[in-house]
């Protein structure tokens, strides 16, 4: 047997003329190389010069040629997906719709560059929602509702096209203001919402109201009570008619399905579905659950036995039962009711066996025990009935009940079609379905007394329910009309997860507004430019820019556009290409604009100059940015990070509980995403102190509500909050893009704008080129008119001598020497503009463009012009789009608090309530009034609340709180916010971290302390300490021991001393101690102090101060203030010095008039300042402090103040 030859032969030694050798590692190095700036150039990152991608550029254009302008209509964007990638984009339908959605999202840009429309659709606050407990209930109600924890329950149209039930999410108000349409049912009910919000049709599919024709059917929801002859066999349950199906469902069937799919419970814990409030109608899915039938049973019996415990209960059963058999209606209808039985029963004909057997037995012994009587029961029978015949009144009976059981066959086979009839009339006359359109038409087809009313007719045919008898008609319900609305209202929505639809009360199913989820599919929803989107491609006819051919050649699209807009710095972009990304956030265009200007006027200007212009990033979403370094070092290098964190501020509720209000978020932080975070933080204990988590936002509106627990500390919750979720982000910067569409590289913030500005330069060129060379053609036309109407009869018999008009055209060029462009615009030319005014207006016109050819030729010239122009367009630009920033910047880093730089150093008075509600106002607010006034309202106090203390300082000074536990804290006074005169100012946990029932009772600046070495500390029951001013030094954001307190004690009091000092303290009952402040030694933070004055009874120190050297020598006085308004001034030398711990002497007449102290101080005899008074109802006086009288130790003093509330009393004092 012959060798089979190899299949493959060797290779030659030597290669082969069409082989080339090639390095395996420099053939992947090309390729990749190759690939990668394939796709940087191709996709991944923006053209510095417009700030676009190619999608989206491509998006733009296309929407720019097919005329969706801003001025024009809304269009689908399944068409705008379809021209991007029939013409220019040979990719998926998903990336040209997302980056479309992301262009016309304006919580990701800054200034949405397409105008979107269908994603979303309101109602006005009345609209009510059909719930599955039985209520309608308005979308005012279902806010106020879910804001107060209730959860609430809808039916919903599923994937498989069968009703079911769906859980209700975030009721809300999502926007103020809107445009309004009112859609008109044929049920009667009218719905207001927007335009834009869409209804579900019979087939599935959504429509929006606007789209909505007369005659529309909609998906309805028909529901009926059950009756014996239903599946069940019992009455009064709720029943939802299935569309699809056409079966009629148990409404707590639906909700067991529910349960089932959520997995609250399973099959196997019964057949039998329970409702647990013993209420049929409520057929929430947490209303119903399942048990056995033993377990059912012993529920109801255990129910009925707690029932009859209680006489009153039983009492009210046996009025009940004795009311209804009192009536002779029901007695009538249960004697009916028990015939219709037995006539049932001797349908079956084992009971009528049963039965005659039964009689038979018995008739038959009967007869057998009696066989006399047999004949003559029969004759007795017979007399009697006609006996009976022979009245007439037993005639008249046995006819009325003969014609009603007629009438009642007659109505039961005819009535119902009549009644429908005459409803089948009234929708196709009136388009409605009324007693008002019933009762029109049912004379109109039968006389009077032929057909039942509209009430007898919905009661025994239709329960009263008219959208039964829609059901019977339609099987849906119909649009009537729908009108445009001129009044504008708020609008709400809700969230349906899952299917997105929900019921209305009026019997219909629509969309709901989406949350985190994706945008709608491209064939629901519609878009058009927005105004500004035009300044990016304004001029793009006119050869501003360069186009190049298409993936498949067929068409063009322009490498770049003309961009008078600086997009990539305003809508900032994310790109991520082969090795390299870009991450470029948002900032506040009218920032960058006068940048612009800054650069265009100051080429030399540095980054440093352009940072004090453009502040930071200005996100979409708000929020607060950190650190102006790290900023600026972003710009100049073009790399950085940025702290940015949530808007939040800690309020108290109405309960007295702290709350922490989220109102503005990191920007591209998804809403949703972050409160399941924080939930499962809370879960896993990882935050603590958190009872509660709501979202209450609305469209364009963030308010995430965090209630906390009492014994939480607001700061601390807050700081972990920022460490552990999104509420605090890093945005990075890494600005880069591709220059001049090639070279990616990373820039700096200078170069980006001149960037700009070279674009913008070369736009302008040849934008005044292409317009010169129009005006040039058209004032060389316009030549050859004003020479033709002034030969005009020479022109005219050229024309006459010509044969054609290619001939007349050839000898006027030869004769009058003409261009080819001026002898075709003389034939072209009318009769009409021999006229007169026709011919003024060819010569205005021609001086008009020579005019402009001069200007443009100027522009092209000069670069200083060029540059003019540049920057009139920027100007303009800023003019009518700019808009004020959104995003907080904070100069200092999150660990650094030193911003004096910023702050001018000014006086300021700072107010604290009892409640603990702080700020701080100019002292110029209140004007100096004379002793007595009534003054004006310094600030509004909630409920319950009074001003307590009152100081001045200067914003850059440090302010010291201590608190009625014995802690201390330091903040700066320029950190205190700033308000109005009557404004109630913030809660002061927003700024300290004050435990629960932790008050601030002492504060104090620390200005002028130099010469200060103790801080002298009092309690309310006469304590005192003295610690050293050194130990107060270094103060944690946690805040400081500086007391050890007894049970039932608080710190009051804090003054600075020299050590050399005496202190005097005042109670409230009038007596006053005054002692060296050598009594007290200095102590510890920790130590508990000294009696400093011995208290009777209820007695508490009410005042407190230092007595220096000088004050002694001066003549300084005493200033006593009392509840009722009185007060005055007492020298201090009527009181002696004594040691500490005594009860003291008498330092004013405590009387009923005068009431008990409440404040005392050491003021100068010749002390110039005002004396500042707040009542507990935030009345303010302001009166020299020279108009209180000097007065005896032991007197009741003058009136300082009168107040206008009944009963308001004197609530704390300050001197400024």
């Amino acid at each position: 047997m012959a060798k089979k030859k190899p299949f493959i032969e060797s290779a030659p030694d030597a290669p082969s003329d069409n082989i080339v050798s090639q390095s395996l590692v420099e053939e992947m190095q090309t390729s990749y190389l190759d690939y990668a700036m394939s796709v940087i150039v191709g996709r991944a990152l923006p053209d510095i010069r417009d700030g676009l991608k190619p999608v989206h550029r491509r998006i733009l254009y296309s929407m720019w040629q097919t005329g969706l302008r801003s001025s024009a209509k809304f269009r689908k964007c399944a068409a705008v997906v379809g021209d991007v990638l029939g013409k220019y984009h040979p990719h998926g339908d998903s990336a040209v719709y997302d980056s479309l959605v992301r262009m016309a999202q304006d919580f990701s840009m800054r200034m949405p560059l397409i105008r979107g429309q269908g994603n979303f659709g309101c109602f006005t606050k009345e609209t009510k929602v059909r719930l599955t407990d039985g209520r309608d209930v308005s979308f005012e109600t279902l806010v106020e509702e879910f804001e107060a924890g209730k959860t609430n329950y809808t039916y919903t149209i599923n994937s498989k096209g069968l009703i079911a039930m769906a859980k209700i999410q975030r009721p809300r108000m999502t926007k103020h203001d809107a445009r309004l349409v009112k859609v008109v049912l044929d049920n009667g009910e009218e719905i207001r919402c927007t335009p834009d919000h869409r209804f579900m049709m019979k087939n599935g599919s959504y429509c929006e109201a606007q789209r909505l024709d007369p005659g529309t059917s909609l998906m309805p929801l028909y529901s009926r009570l059950s009756e014996k002859v239903d599946r069940l066999n019992r009455d009064g349950y709720l029943l939802i008619l299935q569309n699809a199906t056409g079966e009629w469902v148990p409404a707590h069937h639906l909700a067991d399905n529910y349960n089932l799919s959520a997995a609250v419970y399973r099959k196997s814990n019964g057949r039998v579905r329970h409702h647990v409030d013993f209420n049929k109608l409520n057929n929430n899915p947490d209303n119903v659950r399942r048990v056995d039938w033993g377990e059912h049973w012993q529920i109801h019996f255990s129910q009925a036995a707690k029932q009859h415990q209680d006489p009153e209960y039983r009492r009210r059963i046996a009025a009940g039962r004795k009311l209804f058999w009192s009536d002779p209606a029901n007695r009538q209808r249960q004697s009916e009711r028990m015939s219709q039985r037995n006539l049932k029963n001797w349908q079956d004909e084992d009971y009528r066996m049963m039965k005659s057997e039964a009689l038979s037995l018995i008739n038959k012994d009967y007869q057998q025990a009696h066989p006399e009587l047999g004949k003559a029961f029969g004759q007795r029978t017979t007399e009697r009935l006609k006996r009976l015949w022979q009245e007439p009144e037993y005639q008249t009976l046995m006819h009325e009940r003969i014609t009603k059981a007629n009438r009642n066959r007659l109505t039961n086979s005819t009535g119902k079609r009549k009644f429908l009839a005459i409803c089948r009339k009234a929708l196709e006359d009136c388009g409605q379905l009324t007693v008002d359109t019933y009762e029109f038409c049912r004379p109109r087809l039968y006389p009077y007394g032929k057909a039942p009313l509209w009430t007898t007719g919905l009661r025994k045919y239709f329960q009263n329910n008219s959208e039964l008898v829609l059901q019977s008609l339609n099987g849906n319900h119909k649009v009537v009309a729908v009108e445009c609305l001129k009044q504008r209202e708020d609008v709400y929505d809700l969230t349906i997860d899952g299917t997105h639809n929900f019921s209305l009360a009026s019997g219909v199913f629509v969309h709901n507004s989406l949350d985190g989820d994706s945008a709608a599919a491209y064939r629901y929803t519609e878009a058009k430019l927005e105004q500004i989107s035009e300044e990016l491609l304004m001029d793009i006819e006119k050869g501003t820019v360069d186009f190049m051919p298409t993936f498949d050649g067929t068409h063009k699209e322009p490498k770049v556009l003309p961009a008078k807009l600086p997009n990539l710095l305003i809508n900032g972009t994310v790109g991520i290409a082969v090795g390299m990304a870009s991450n470029i956030p948002p900032h506040n265009l009218t920032e960058v604009a006068n940048a612009i200007l800054h650069l265009i006027q100051n080429r030399d200007a540095s980054i440093d100059d352009l940072a004090q212009i453009v502040q930071g990033p200005d996100f979409p979403t708000g929020a607060i940015a950190y650190n102006q370094k790290d900023i600026q070092a972003a710009f100049a290098t073009g790399k950085g990070g940025v702290v940015v964190r949530a808007k939040t501020e800690i309020v108290e509720d109405s309960k007295g509980n702290f709350v922490i209000i989220v109102s503005e978020i990191p920007y591209q932080v998804n809403k949703s995403t972050l409160l399941m975070k924080i939930a499962e933080n809370v879960r896993d204990k990882k935050i603590e102190g958190i009872r509660d988590l709501r979202d209450e936002s609305s469209k364009g509106l963030v308010r995430i509500v965090i209630e906390l627990k009492k014994d939480a500390y607001p700061k601390k919750v807050l700081n972990r909050l920022f460490q552990t979720s999104q509420l605090q982000e890093t945005i990075h910067y890494n600005m880069l893009a591709l220059v001049d569409g090639i070279q990616p590289r990373v820039l700096n913030l200078k170069m980006i704008l001149e960037e700009y500005v070279k674009h913008r330069r070369e736009v302008v060129r040849r934008r005044t080129e292409f317009d010169l060379a129009k005006a040039t053609d058209r004032a060389h036309i316009l030549e050859g008119l004003r020479m033709a109407i002034l030969k005009i009869d020479e022109i005219i018999k050229t024309i006459k001598k010509s044969k054609d008009k290619d001939e007349a055209r050839v000898n006027l060029i030869s004769k009058f020497k003409l261009s080819e462009r001026q002898a075709v615009a003389i034939l072209d030319m009318r009769l009409q503009q021999l006229a007169n005014l026709e011919t003024l207006k060819v010569e205005q016109e021609f001086n008009q463009m020579q005019k402009l050819i001069a200007e443009l030729e100027s522009i092209l010239k000069s670069e200083k012009k060029m540059m003019a122009v540049i920057a009139t367009e920027v100007e303009e630009l800023r003019d009518q789009y700019g808009t004020p920033r959104r995003t907080q910047i904070v100069k200092h880093g999150m660990k650094e608090f030193s911003i004096e730089d910023v702050v001018p150093d000014t006086q300021t008075v700072v107010m604290i309530t009892k409640a603990g509600y702080i700020k701080r106002i100019p002292p110029d607010t209140f004007k100096t009034q004379h002793r007595g006034g009534k003054g004006v309202a310094g600030l509004t106090t909630k409920e319950d609340d009074v001003v307590e203390q009152v100081f001045t300082t200067t914003t850059h000074k440090d302010l010291m709180f201590f608190t009625n536990r014995g802690r201390v804290f330091r903040l700066k006074a320029y950190d205190v916010p700033e308000a109005s005169r009557t404004a109630k100012g913030q809660a002061i946990v927003n700024f300290l971290q004050l435990a629960p029932g932790e008050a601030v009772t002492a504060s104090f600046s620390t200005g002028d302390m130099e010469s200060m070495k103790y801080l002298a500390l009092v309690t309310s029951q006469g304590t005192a300490k003295k610690v050293e001013l050194d130990q107060f030094e270094n103060i944690r954001r946690s805040g400081l021991i500086a007391i050890k307190l007894n049970d039932g004690d608080n710190l009051q009091w804090v003054k600075p001393t020299t050590g050399k000092d005496e202190v005097i303290l005042v109670s409230r009952l009038g007596q006053a101690i005054r002692f060296k402040e050598t009594d007290i030694r200095a102590m510890g933070r920790n130590a508990a102090g000294v009696r400093g004055m011995k208290m009777k009874g209820k007695d508490e120190i009410v005042g407190m101060d230092v007595v220096s050297a000088a004050s002694s020598k001066n003549g300084d006085q005493l200033l006593v203030v009392m509840h009722e308004g009185y007060g005055k001034r007492s020298p201090l030398k009527e009181y002696k010095v004594q040691r500490r711990g005594g009860s003291g002497i008498k330092t004013a007449n405590i009387t009923k008039k005068t009431g008990e102290i409440v404040s005392a101080y050491i003021v100068p005899a010749a002390d110039t300042r005002d004396l500042f008074v707040v009542s507990e109802a935030g009345q303010v006086v302001r009166s020299p402090l020279k108009s209180v009288s000097v007065l005896g130790r032991s007197t009741q003093g003058v009136r300082i103040m009168r107040f206008k509330k009944e009963g308001d009393t004197v609530a704390s004092v300050a001197l400024i």
